[in-house]
């Protein structure tokens, strides 16, 4: 996908978010300060964001003041390379952390954050999360970017798709799953289009990626987990 923003439009500012309703709220940076789990304090300074499809939630470079915690939603990671070319990395979903590094160290993020469905977030609190509960996320973080970079080793694209495609499904919370188009998985995995489309519709002949509605498809994570160790052979 190319850093164009179909539909993009600027972040809306939304009301107090409702700590106490949210399905989120063990996730959430508010529920564990000082190393604790606890409920945020009833009017603290907590807003709701949402971003289109295709808009910025955090741009490589600035230094935002506050965190987002994700709520809903995917969004593409990008960094800029030595050549200038900013290239996509990864894909985070719900319960991610945006922008700690900037709000806590005073330095411009590193990385980029595109919204590729509507994301829902949370705006929090200066000084949330502290130091004690931020180790939680930065594990999160290095965790991902390393799973990312692993599966970029796999030599054979259908075993790399399958790998991608379950990394995909574990930030989701739910038996469908929302993909990205597969010019962005194409982008994720240094391929074109075209061979994501082979190797989709071999997955889709053998049932292991069901079309339900718009974004969204089930897939057998298990039948995926065997071709991206290569047990399951796919033309």
């Amino acid at each position: 996908m190319s850093s164009s923003t179909d539909g993009a439009g600027p972040p809306a500012d939304g009301r107090a978010a409702p700590c106490s309703q949210c399905w989120q709220a063990a996730q959430c940076p508010q529920s564990c300060q000082d190393g604790q789990p606890r409920l945020p304090p009833a009017g603290q300074d907590v807003r709701l964001r949402s971003f289109r499809r295709g808009s910025l939630a955090l741009r490589e470079g600035e230094r935002p003041e506050r965190c987002m915690f994700v709520k809903s939603g995917l969004l593409l990671i990008r960094q800029t390379g030595l050549d200038g070319i900013a290239r996509a990395i990864a894909v985070i979903g719900p319960g991610y952390l945006l922008g700690f590094t900037s709000a806590h160290m005073r330095q411009g993020s590193l990385l980029s954050a595109q919204a590729l469905t509507t994301v829902s977030a949370c705006e929090l609190p200066a000084g949330v999360p502290d130091r004690v509960c931020l180790a939680r996320y930065t594990r999160q973080s290095v965790s991902t970017l390393a799973s990312w970079s692993q599966l970029m080793r796999i030599p054979q694209l259908p075993a790399r798709l399958a790998a991608a495609l379950h990394l995909i499904a574990s930030v989701q919370p739910s038996l469908s799953t929302l993909m990205p188009s597969q010019s962005v998985l194409a982008e994720l995995l240094c391929v074109t289009r075209e061979s994501v489309n082979r190797s989709w519709r071999e997955f889709e002949a053998r049932g292991i990626v069901r079309r339900r509605h718009g974004r969204t498809v089930g897939l057998d994570l298990e039948a995926l987990l065997h071709i991206a160790r290569g047990d399951g052979a796919v033309s």
